[in-house]
């Protein structure tokens, strides 16, 4: 099939380029005249593992373009995927502006075969709304079918998640555009799941206010094993071997950060509040995540007294690992808050080379990162820190303090790394280790 992608942020490049692989031909549309030019250039304007060697192969191939012109592609596409932006206001209700300035500029250019994809995180209702003024400002689209088809790419794993979903979602008021994404998608094998356009579009701000609701619940019992004494390990384990519950999502840490579990978890709580229901669950969720600032901050406190004369430095200012995005990443808010404290903060980052807020020093080089350093800070799980030279980190820092806030060592390891090189070692919900002082886990 033709298709044309609108946006060429995250979702979009993936959609654009994965549709592309599977034999479509495809061009990815956007205003941001730099932005295509760099990718006509072969430059990458996000990173993402796969990505580019995938985008490479199908431009050798002649199936992937870019433009800025969308009155060039999309009059002769057969579908029109929408993945534009769709921030959170101030109030937490999704900010529709970008996605419908789209809409209507491209409505006079679809013709009666064209299926139009909103593939973009909106409330419940939004593309009946579409479809309805379509058909009314434009009599003779009558027949042009708008579906919803929710996306379900975790940054680091996108490309292996479009390719090979646990699920795709069509969601349309015509069984021909169920059967139009079908066609679409033929190539990947995953179960199916052919639902109605408000349905669809609430399956994807369920499944991430979910997410996040269980990454709160694993952070709310390590502060009871902290005051308990045990170890929330066990306790995540067991619970995780339970298959009604699974183990991912269960290990605590710094919180969730990213575009999509903040942004999606306050429009679910929006569009309930037009219903005058009230999410007090998803209330909590939120709350539990933003207090992890202040529990990482305590415990720094209690091992290094006032920060004001501390050195800290930061592993990891993405999210998560496996991507350069930061919004929304719990490091900012943990940077900010030691800045505020009094401390001076530095961080080393596999990909992110710098933030623009909060200004912090960030360095190319992990063990310069924490040269003179009073405490290093673990925040993004990146699998190199597994394999640091504990022994120079040492050597380079001032005061012998490692705080895992990602639980992310293991815990035994690092005991015999604590006895070897004099560190002290925290994380969340585990015992604390102290080089003189035998680890003993109930």
């Amino acid at each position: 099939m033709r298709i044309t992608v609108i946006g060429t942020g995250y979702v979009g490049l993936v959609t654009g380029a994965s549709l592309a692989y599977l034999g479509h031909q495809a061009v990815c549309v956007d205003v941001n005249e730099e932005k295509i030019k760099l990718l006509k250039s072969g430059v990458m304007p996000l990173w993402e593992p796969g990505l580019e060697s995938m985008i490479r192969d199908v431009e050798l191939q002649g199936r992937l373009d870019y433009s800025t012109d969308v009155s060039a592609s999309v009059p002769v596409s057969d579908a029109v995927f929408l993945t534009l932006g769709t921030p959170s206001s101030e109030s937490g209700e999704v900010d529709l502006s970008a996605l419908w300035s789209v809409v209507r500029s491209i409505a006079p250019m679809l013709h009666r075969d064209t299926l139009l994809i909103i593939k973009s995180t909106v409330p419940a209702g939004t593309c009946e709304q579409i479809e309805a003024y379509l058909h009314q400002q434009f009599p003779a689209s009558a027949s042009i079918a708008v579906a919803h088809n929710p996306e379900f790419l975790r940054q680091g794993s996108a490309v292996r998640d479009f390719l090979a979903p646990d699920r795709l979602v069509f969601g349309a008021s015509r069984p021909e555009a169920h059967h139009r994404l079908e066609e679409i998608y033929a190539a990947i094998q995953s179960p199916v799941i052919k639902c109605g356009l408000r349905e669809a579009e609430l399956i994807k701000c369920a499944s991430n206010a979910f997410l996040a609701m269980k990454i709160s619940y694993a952070n709310m019992m390590s502060d009871l094993c902290d005051a308990l004494g045990i170890s929330v390990d066990a306790v995540a384990e067991g619970m995780g071997l339970d298959r009604r519950i699974g183990s991912e999502f269960l290990r605590a840490g710094a919180g969730y950060g990213g575009s999509c579990f903040p942004k999606d978890l306050r429009a679910l709580m929006a569009l309930a509040a037009k219903e005058h229901l009230d999410m007090e669950l998803l209330r909590a969720t939120e709350a539990i995540n933003r207090g992890r600032v202040q529990v990482i901050c305590r415990r720094l406190e209690g091992v290094l007294g006032t920060l004001g004369d501390k050195q800290i430095t930061i592993y990891g200012l993405a999210f998560k690992p496996n991507t350069d995005d930061t919004r929304e990443a719990p490091a900012l808010r943990i940077c900010s808050m030691l800045q505020e404290a009094g401390a001076r903060v530095r961080a080393y980052d596999p990909v992110v080379a710098g933030l623009p807020d909060p200004q912090v020093d960030v360095a190319i080089d992990m063990y310069e990162a924490a040269d003179g350093s009073d405490c290093v800070v673990i925040v993004t799980d990146w699998d190199q820190f597994n394999r640091l030279d504990w022994g120079r980190l040492r050597q380079v820092m001032r005061s012998p303090y490692i705080f895992d806030a990602r639980n992310m060592l293991d815990i035994a390891v690092m005991a015999e790394n604590c006895k070897r090189y004099g560190l002290h070692y925290l994380s969340l919900g585990r015992p604390s280790i102290a080089p003189d002082v035998p680890l003993t886990i109930d």
